[in-house]
């Protein structure tokens, strides 16, 4: 193989695999579009449950071993109280909504990375494997 041929190949890939990453950012834009669209609150990637029903997801839930409980504010046997699951809540909420900032920021970085880096790979590519094919 001569190395017009090698270098014609590679300029090919290399366009291919930048279609490729175009494609994803495109997908990647999308999806973003869509849930900042018709969801209330921007999904989490993978959602662990409601915070309503189970406000320990993010953290130890309060254990009773052998009589004694876990949180030093809990009656003998009982678990955590009433104050104690409203505050867990609450924090579970703030926990959650943060992760929804960042799960959106994250979409949105990777849909314009993808789209730029694809785009540019491609533009820079393409066209030098069209000249070295044709010479």
């Amino acid at each position: 193989m001569t190395g017009k041929i090698i270098a014609t190949i590679y300029f090919y890939i290399i366009s291919a695999a930048s279609l490729a990453l175009i494609v994803i950012g495109i997908f990647n834009a999308v999806n973003f579009g869509i849930n900042i669209t018709q969801y209330e609150k921007y999904p989490l990637r993978f959602p662990q449950g409601s915070c309503e029903s189970y406000p320990f997801k993010f953290g130890p839930y309060p254990v009773i071993e052998r009589g004694v409980p876990a949180t030093p504010s809990a009656t003998l046997g009982t678990g955590p109280s009433a104050g104690e699951m409203e505050e867990q809540k609450k924090a579970c909420i703030k926990q959650e909504d943060e992760l929804s900032k960042k799960q959106k920021i994250d979409d949105l970085r990777n849909s314009i990375t993808f789209t730029f880096i694809g785009t540019v790979l491609f533009l820079i590519h393409f066209p030098l494997a069209r000249k070295q094919s044709k010479s």
